[in-house]
């Protein structure tokens, strides 16, 4: 079965079966062998094999949910979280940047191999590698339990969840570990209760109490407004273009791709990666764009090592924009370093969204009618295979 079929049928069992029990449900892990309530499309939203814009026009259209409010205010935090760091990509520079931590390198190793004082953490740890997924509840206790608890680096808890989640968009996890650590919310930590963990984990863990240590992060640098983005949109300019595997979406590029005389797919190999990823993410990523490439005449997928060589004679390349992270940074490197001129090509949607997410989120909530009636306009216009 293609990604594509198996992201629309997951999908569509979801959408049918479970979602007027999200709101209810969607808290409880019952665990990796147990039916979740959740709907487990985020490792193909993350690489858009399906977009959020995809869930929320079906949801307002095709299958007109009624009992699906927070839901869809679930996919627009993915929207939210992309646009506010699209706004602040400094977040992200600082992110990569800051390596000199102090911590205890004994304590870090026992925790990436699961192998700490914690049971509960040490078989979250044991299914993240063996699933390369987690349920969004216990991402928050893993990372309460890191910072916190341990006392580890969140940078680091950051990149160990980049390692190995299928899913691990840049925005979406980075942020979401400042959020538990105190500094997306200032001052607003998130810490859970032994009693929390019972409840919500259908009680396969039952501890006496969480310990805590009183731990306060600061930001250490300023995070300034950049708006460089709202400068682009989808209009080709040259002749190639360069896409990544963090946007695959069949039902958009269709229409595009067969303009250009030649499409080069690029994944990242870990010689080129600030953040490692572990075997099976990157034979995951492998297949989608091995997937991809079989759908098009001139698309093909290039080694990152001969970019150089293969545009040698190319000063102008578009690309289909990455959007903020490692894909992002290897291409302005190259950019840089080759004197070439790369146009951004970025969807309508994303920079109409991405311009109210300048704030925090129940600023952006109040501008999502208008975001939804643009993805509406959209879909309408296009006619976009879903």
């Amino acid at each position: 079965m293609s990604f594509l079929l198996k992201a629309q049928n997951t999908w569509e069992n979801f959408a049918k079966y479970k979602i007027n029990d999200y709101a209810k449900l969607r808290n409880f892990d019952f665990g990796p062998n147990n039916e979740s309530s959740v709907s487990k499309l985020s490792p193909f939203i993350t690489h858009r094999i399906l977009s959020e814009y995809d869930l929320i026009h079906d949801v307002k259209s095709k299958y007109k949910i009624k009992n699906s409010t927070k839901f869809v205010e679930e996919i627009f935090w993915r929207v939210y979280w992309k646009g506010w760091m699209e706004n602040r990509p400094k977040v992200w520079r600082n992110f990569i940047s800051e390596n000199n931590f102090d911590f205890d390198y004994e304590l870090y190793e026992s925790a990436i191999n699961g192998n700490t004082k914690l049971d509960f953490f040490n078989s979250w740890v044991h299914e993240l590698k063996q699933y390369n997924y987690l349920h969004n509840h216990t991402r928050m206790w893993f990372a309460s339990t890191w910072i916190f608890n341990l006392g580890l680096p969140w940078q680091l808890g950051a990149k160990f969840f980049f390692k190995y989640l299928f899913d691990g968009d840049a925005s979406s996890n980075l942020l979401s570990w400042r959020w538990v650590g105190g500094l997306q919310t200032k001052g607003k930590q998130y810490l859970f209760s032994s009693s929390n963990l019972k409840k919500f984990s259908n009680n396969r863990f039952n501890v006496e109490k969480i310990s805590n240590q009183q731990i306060f992060l600061e930001e250490s640098n300023q995070i300034p407004f950049e708006d460089e983005i709202y400068k682009n949109d989808m209009d080709p300019k040259s002749d190639n273009l360069i896409m990544f595997e963090n946007d695959l979406h069949l039902a958009t590029l269709k229409n595009l791709l067969p303009s250009y005389k030649k499409v080069f797919i690029i994944l990242l190999k870990n010689e080129q990666r600030q953040i490692k990823l572990s075997e099976s993410v990157l034979k995951f990523k492998q297949d989608l764009v091995s997937e991809f490439v079989e759908q098009f005449d001139n698309v093909v997928q290039i080694d990152p090592n001969s970019l150089e060589n293969t545009f040698k004679n190319t000063n102008e390349i578009d690309i289909i924009y990455p959007g903020v992270g490692e894909n992002y940074d290897f291409i302005t490197e190259f950019k840089n370093l080759h004197h070439k001129k790369i146009f951004n090509l970025v969807r309508d949607e994303d920079l109409f969204a991405w311009k109210f997410a300048k704030r925090g989120f129940f600023k952006f909530k109040e501008n999502i009618p208008k975001i939804n009636q643009r993805i509406l306009e959209n879909f309408s216009k296009n006619k976009f295979l879903t």
